[in-house]
């Protein structure tokens, strides 16, 4: 208070003092109150790479790092597509812009028609062509990351078991070959089938057989967890790729998933259900050297798992 009894002005309290230490930490304080407020307009905001056309349709990635694109399981975007090298361009951070960068691929990497020989600066709504797979870069906001994570579920995830679709699954399975081949790695692959669906379906309807179904097929995915992916076939067929497993330890992990099957408390509406599964296993490079073989090798012993009694494993 002045002597007049008026307030003081904040300018004549602290008179010239742009230089005091006080006057630099508010100006900071400042600065990163500002850059705290940019930060939250922008995090709603994120780079996506959303896969148009091809085999892989509908999957979607985050932007939020240097990423690989390619065929290799490994990349951060990885395109089945036979036209895409192993490991074909990578976006990278350059701070102001994402830049595609072509790693020399086979059948190059085009963005809007134009060729990439070396490297772009990419911009929102680019369509991006690896080999024979389109990819368009977006600007998503929360509600759009949230809408095509919904749709890339349900294009590749089986509502009742939450495995794989048959699709996606096949699509990955080539990938995880492809790699077991250039790294001499062993691959198994489980068929699987549920014992006893179609008593339970025409005694207590087919709403119980669903359920089973499902609740094996959650079963099937925790038991094979990391280790490998599965996949619900059709009906109340599984399938499971098992990377890096080979045929005696693949048989391991069927005999897991029977074992975890039969100690299943599988209850409706009261009413308590006893599935059984059959399990057939083959392997690579034991039994084939392809998916079409390997398959067929392993629905071959589990067709002898049903003949020998059901609720088995074979090879």
């Amino acid at each position: 208070m002045r002597p007049d009894g008026r307030h003081a002005s904040i300018a004549s309290v602290s008179g010239p003092s742009d230089k005091r230490p006080g006057r630099m930490a508010t100006l900071k304080a400042g600065e990163e109150l500002s850059s705290e407020i940019m930060r939250h307009v922008k995090a709603p905001y994120r780079p996506v790479l959303v896969v148009m056309s091809g085999n892989d349709v509908g999957q979607r990635v985050t932007v939020d790092r240097t990423l690989m694109v390619g065929r290799d399981p490994d990349a951060e975007l990885t395109l089945t597509d036979g036209l895409v090298s192993w490991h074909h361009a990578r976006l990278e951070d350059r701070g102001d812009a994402w830049t595609l960068v072509d790693l020399g691929s086979t059948n190059g990497t085009a963005v809007n028609g134009e060729p990439c020989s070396t490297e772009m600066a990419l911009k929102p709504h680019d369509k991006i062509v690896f080999g024979g797979t389109i990819v368009r870069f977006e600007l998503q906001d929360g509600l759009e990351q949230a809408y095509n994570s919904v749709v890339e579920k349900m294009l590749n995830i089986d509502d009742l078991s939450g495995l794989f679709v048959r699709r996606k699954f096949d699509s990955e399975l080539a990938l995880l070959i492809e790699a077991a081949r250039q790294q001499e790695r062993p691959l198994t692959l489980l068929v699987m089938d549920l014992d006893g669906v179609k008593r339970i379906n025409d005694t207590y309807g087919h709403l119980f057989g669903a359920y089973v179904i499902g609740e094996a097929g959650k079963l099937i995915g925790s038991v094979v967890g990391t280790r490998g992916i599965g996949c619900r076939f059709g009906g109340d067929e599984y399938l499971a790729a098992l990377p890096g497993i080979d045929a005696e330890a693949g048989v391991t992990v069927a005999e897991e998933i029977r074992q975890a099957v039969g100690e299943h408390h599988f209850e409706k509406d009261g009413i308590p259900l006893k599935p059984g599964i059959s399990i057939g296993a083959a392997s690579l490079p034991e039994s084939a050297t392809d998916a079409a073989t390997l398959f067929q090798r392993a629905d071959e012993a589990m067709y002898r798992a049903k003949q020998g009694g059901k609720n088995r494993v074979c090879r």
